[in-house]
């Protein structure tokens, strides 16, 4: 039951794929109305004109998924407006709005929360291929970590020393402004749009990460051992900013054009 939306996601967004290479059966240029040497050569332009598909600008609107940090339990949603060779366009992903894998997500990671909001350009060299520049905020909130060991108290000698559990709770917020450079080919139908990201490779602008200690037994007399709990904390901090720090790459992207 659980990955029922999924799977209904998954049958619209093969549908859109293939609806984005649907060509028309009755193209303008194919019909005998063209071949015609008794109509108005001047008149059966101005059909074409008329009932001809323009592809050279429009909305698009769709879907993006695929190896990229702040995706992997959430699609963003993109908007984005293409004219002639030129796209500038939004995504938005939250996984508490639109997620996939709840469950895996909550037995790898616990309780948490991913997202990012990203500002792209894409200029294409002809028809298809385009490079791309992207201004991208990614985060992720963890909530209710755990560092729980067992600690020697530091006025006990070795040889009698009770053994006492140091404790504690607490939550990561860590954020990553990144810019993005990248490939990708696009392809435009009646229907709809489907680009592929190929690669995009990040460079750090600037990252932080919050912490919010909840409860802990570390620092108490009997254990007095808050330092290591702050060196955990910092290592943990250090692997988010990694984390978040990636390049992502095959980042699919299905919807509507018009």
């Amino acid at each position: 039951m659980r990955l029922a939306p999924f799977k209904s996601f998954g049958r619209l967004y093969i549908l859109i794929y293939f609806l984005t290479f649907l060509q028309s059966a009755y193209s303008q240029s194919e019909l005998p109305i063209d071949e015609d040497p008794y109509l108005d050569p001047d008149g059966v332009e101005s059909v074409n004109k008329n009932q001809r598909f323009k592809d050279d600008q429009g909305f698009l609107i769709g879907f993006l998924y695929g190896l990229h940090t702040a995706l992997v339990f959430s699609p963003a949603l993109s908007l984005a407006y293409y004219k002639e060779s030129f796209t500038l366009g939004i995504e938005v992903s939250d996984s508490d709005k639109l997620e996939f894998w709840s469950k895996q997500k909550k037995d790898w990671l616990g309780p948490s929360r991913f997202g990012g909001t990203n500002y792209f350009a894409k200029y294409f060299f002809g028809k298809n291929v385009y490079i791309l520049g992207a201004y991208e905020k990614r985060f992720a909130q963890l909530y209710n970590r755990s560092y729980d060991r067992t600690q020697k108290p530091k006025e006990q000698d070795d040889n009698t020393f009770k053994k006492k559990v140091a404790k504690a709770r607490f939550n990561i917020d860590a954020e990553t402004t990144v810019g993005s450079v990248g490939i990708g080919y696009m392809n435009v139908g009646r229907l709809g749009f489907m680009s592929i990201d190929i690669i995009r490779y990040s460079f750090l602008i600037n990252q932080r990460a919050d912490v919010e200690v909840l409860w802990e037994t570390w620092s108490s007399p009997e254990i007095d051992s808050y330092e290591d709990l702050q060196k955990n904390i910092e290592s943990r901090k250090e692997d988010w900013y990694d984390t978040l720090d990636s390049p992502s790459t095959l980042l699919i992207t299905v919807g509507l054009f018009f």
